[in-house]
């Protein structure tokens, strides 16, 4: 057991400080969470002699109790797939979501908009809601031009009393992951380039270059060595058949792809891309922090937990976890916990599986979620530092590769005829 030092804030605002001991990082942390603390930090000590030593303790301050909030504090009904729930709060809270509250939030949504189209409807529904105008005949009247998730997030968070604090998760999880997104497409477009400008230059060197030169050598009838022989033949296929080749190539990959969708299996797709190492890593963890950073804020808001996952999936656009949240909400209505749901199902990874165990304890598993989201987030971060720091060195040397041994064929019946020379 390793020794870890801690600084939380308890329910009462106070600051509460100590040691206890844990087998990692993440233990210490879900052991504080579970006692319903705020962390601020978690240090890992060196040893226990030492950190009893430099703290003047004999042993490891005990961690207080506190009460933590409970499943009936968000109402017993937040699994129902009843309306009753959410009608409550919306008739609650209209005086809450009309005027300055909302408009400031769409004024944000407009700033912080990709779609210029998108920008202006976001700043009508402010200048609307800042007039005067009932919330009811705004969304009405430019929600429909919104996308239909993100439609469905404002629809459902302007019924609570969160609703700022669900628009700034939704625009935190859009930052970042423009973010990543573009971190990631510069590499691949780089990358995309190299690839397109070595086959060009494959291709002229086996068909322009490598014909002619196979029509000179077989007029000198000099002896050609076994690699010159071989890139001969395929300089042949090549010119015959390469643009054949090419077609069927992209043409089978298409049909492939698209095939998924046609069968209904966009989410099997999804999974299999995720098993690429590094890229698909890159996209799962993407789409899994952006997933906890919303859902935190939904449950938080006290929506539904059906309406909530449903939400969060969605505004992943990741078929996989959509899937995987439609199978989450029809088991847990049959009675089973979020724990053994997941567990049986395949989109869903262990590591993610575990936040589910605080699902009766609302705050916890809040906070769990946002922490989580940060975890995820700093993953992909990473591994898209790292897929830049090896895609670049790694096409080269294929380029080096692909258009070194048609350069070294050419070369290596001259410098036989040399060495024949001499």
């Amino acid at each position: 057991m390793k020794q870890f030092s801690y600084l939380c804030i308890g329910y009462d605002g106070e600051e509460v400080s100590g040691f206890l001991s844990a087998d990692s990082d993440e233990s210490a942390r879900i052991k504080l969470m579970g006692q319903g603390l705020k962390i601020v930090r978690v240090d890992l000590c060196e040893t226990a002699d030492s950190t009893d030593t430099a703290s003047g303790r004999d042993e490891a301050a005990e961690i207080t109790e506190f009460e933590g909030v409970s499943l009936e504090d968000f109402g017993k009904t937040i699994w129902s797939t009843q309306p009753d729930y959410l009608d409550t709060i919306r008739k609650s809270s209209q005086h809450q979501i009309q005027g300055l509250p909302l408009s400031a939030s769409m004024r944000t949504l407009s700033e912080e908009s990709p779609s210029r189209s998108l920008a202006r409807t976001f700043e009508k529904m402010a200048l609307d809601l800042e007039q005067g105008r009932t919330t009811e005949q705004t969304f009405q009247e430019y929600l429909q031009s919104v996308p239909q998730n993100l439609s469905s997030l404002i629809r459902v968070s302007a019924s609570t009393d969160k609703l700022e604090s669900v628009i700034e998760d939704y625009i935190e999880s859009e930052r970042l992951l423009k973010q990543s997104r573009h971190k990631l497409l510069a590499a691949l477009f780089y990358s995309a380039i190299l690839i397109l400008g070595s086959f060009i230059l494959f291709y002229f060197l086996m068909t322009i270059i490598l014909g002619s030169y196979k029509v000179l050598m077989l007029d000198l009838g000099i002896e050609l060595p076994g690699l010159t022989i071989l890139m001969i033949k395929t300089s042949d296929v090549i010119a015959n058949y390469g643009i054949k080749m090419l077609l069927i190539t992209l043409g089978s990959a298409l049909l492939v792809w698209f095939s998924f969708d046609f069968l209904r299996m966009r989410a099997m797709r999804r999974r299999m891309i995720n098993r690429i190492p590094v890229f698909g890593t890159i996209l799962s963890n993407t789409s899994v922090a952006q997933f906890c950073r919303i859902l935190a804020g939904l449950i938080d808001a006290r929506v539904k937990l059906p309406e909530a996952l449903t939400l969060a999936a969605q505004m992943t656009r990741d078929p996989n976890l959509i899937a995987g949240c439609d199978i989450l909400i029809k088991r847990t209505n049959a009675g089973f916990s979020l724990m053994e749901s997941a567990q049986s199902s395949p989109h869903f990874t262990k590591s993610f599986i575990h936040l589910f165990r605080w699902q009766d304890q609302p705050q916890i598993f809040v906070e769990s979620l946002r922490a989580s989201s940060n975890i995820y987030q700093a993953k992909a971060d990473l591994k898209t530092g790292t897929l830049i720091f090896i895609l670049q060195p790694v096409l080269i040397i294929g380029m080096l590769i692909l258009l070194g041994i048609p350069i070294v064929a050419v070369y290596l019946p001259m410098l036989k005829m040399l060495k024949n020379l001499v």
